[in-house]
């Protein structure tokens, strides 16, 4: 588990590509030298009159590129400064993390630095004194500008996108829903049980969390194959995206704790979970729309003052928790038939999530009507989602709501219109109950 995440840091790591791109222009540059010096073979035959140069020409264009790759370099370089100062300003210090690892951005520093070091390196082996011959270091040098100045321009282009609000948000509840259909999918093929039934159970051997820190992921699959293997039943009562700290237990091993072989077993189950000091979005859909939802409040904030952006997340967000409203509150039973090898695995709470979602919203948001008649939109939209149980939980959410708000406005129109939006999901409620 540790070797994957180890895997995935890099590659969202900013030095990943500028370090492998660099490394493809010293293997490009070596190459090329060794055909120029005629070290390989004499490629002059094969190619056009046109494509070939001579040393004192090839080095003179190289000395222009390279001046212009490290210029370009120092633009790229302190535009990201600058949209990063924006996120973090504006958005959410959180947001920062998805700007720096989006491959256009990290790839197009690729690009400069790479030109940049192909440039220089060719220029160090280009003697004009023993180079009588026309050689292709130049030309190669002026292809790969073109090809940098078009990344640049990609650039440039995605940093104008990044930086709008809109587009920021969407790219978050892209990436939240992927998750999210992720999650659903991995549920749908086992089967739901009762909170109750599964706490009334004996208690069994405590598995204890091993590091402090955010739970990062859990690789399920495998704890079901540990399950099966040792005739086991683990219970997990953490959530993905839960701080632990040393006295939490992640779950229990329910099976005789007096059982040598329990330990071994518990031994297994930590290779399978990680725990760190940063929340990851790999399987954490609720740091996606926790991110939504700091956005939403810098929006409302006094210094920014932007409640359209945050009835935009309001509605995005109604749309993401609005998913969770057709599953049941209690466990996932992972387990296979005539084998004893089971996993319960918790599922997200609706009231809570209802709760971390939008009561800072509602806190910080409750001056401006309109925002509040969005998350009262909000909980109207999810009421027509939800069955069950969910129904009611949205429903004492939006009385909790209704309920502030009264005392909050004096004015008759605002009250109107908030108990309009209010007696909608009543209405909603009753028709779907008579149904």
């Amino acid at each position: 588990m540790k070797i994957k995440q180890g895997i995935e840091n890099i590659k969202k790591s900013i030095w990943l590509y500028p370090v492998a791109y660099s490394i493809l222009a010293l293997l490009l540059a070596s190459v090329v030298i060794l055909l120029d010096n005629g070290y390989l073979f004499d490629m002059r035959p094969y190619l056009p009159e046109f494509l070939l140069t001579s040393a004192s020409l090839a080095k003179a264009v190289l000395g222009v590129i390279s001046s212009a790759f490290i210029t370009i370099t120092t633009f790229t370089f302190s535009t990201t400064m600058v949209v990063l100062s924006i996120y973090m300003s504006e958005f959410s210090p959180r947001v920062v993390e998805n700007f720096l690892s989006d491959e256009r951005t990290m790839k197009s520093f690729g690009i400069f630095v790479s030109g940049f070091i192909y440039s220089i390196t060719c220029m160090l082996f280009i003697r004009e004194e023993i180079l009588t011959k026309p050689i292709l270091a130049g030309t190669i040098g002026v292809i790969y500008i073109i090809f940098g100045l078009f990344n640049f321009i990609l650039f440039i282009n995605s940093v104008g996108k990044y930086i709008q609000a809109s587009n920021l948000i969407n790219r978050l509840y892209n990436h939240a829903q992927e998750v999210i259909a992720s999650y659903k999918k991995e549920i749908s093929q086992y089967e739901f049980v009762s909170t109750v039934g599964v706490e009334l159970q004996e208690p069994g051997y405590p598995i204890n969390v091993m590091e402090k820190g955010y739970i990062q992921q859990i690789d399920y699959e495998q704890l079901f194959e540990v399950a099966k293997k040792h005739n086991v039943v683990i219970r997990l009562n953490r959530m993905i995206g839960e701080f632990v700290t040393n006295e939490a237990t992640m779950g229990e091993l329910l099976s005789d704790s007096s059982n040598a072989d329990s330990k071994i077993v518990i031994e297994e189950i930590h290779e399978f979970m990680l725990v760190g000091m940063r929340r990851t979005e790999d399987q954490d859909f609720n740091f996606s729309i926790q991110k939504i939802v700091e956005v939403a409040l810098r929006s409302l904030s006094a210094g920014i003052n932007d409640p359209n952006t945050a009835i935009f997340c309001i509605n995005s967000l109604s749309l993401l928790v609005g998913e969770f409203c057709t599953l049941e509150e209690g466990y996932i039973v992972m387990c296979e038939k005539d084998i004893e090898g089971k996993v319960y695995r918790e599922t997200y709470n609706l009231d809570r999530m209802l709760r971390d979602t939008f009561l800072q919203i509602i806190h910080y948001g409750q001056g401006d009507v309109h925002v509040m008649l969005a998350v009262l939109k909000a909980y109207h939209h999810m009421t027509s989602e939800a069955e069950g149980e969910n129904k009611k939980v949205i429903k004492k959410q939006a009385k909790y709501l209704f309920d502030r708000l009264l005392k909050k406005y004096d004015d008759t129109m605002e009250r109107q219109m908030i108990t309009e939006a209010y007696e909608a999901i009543q209405t909603l409620e009753v028709r779907s109950s008579n149904l």
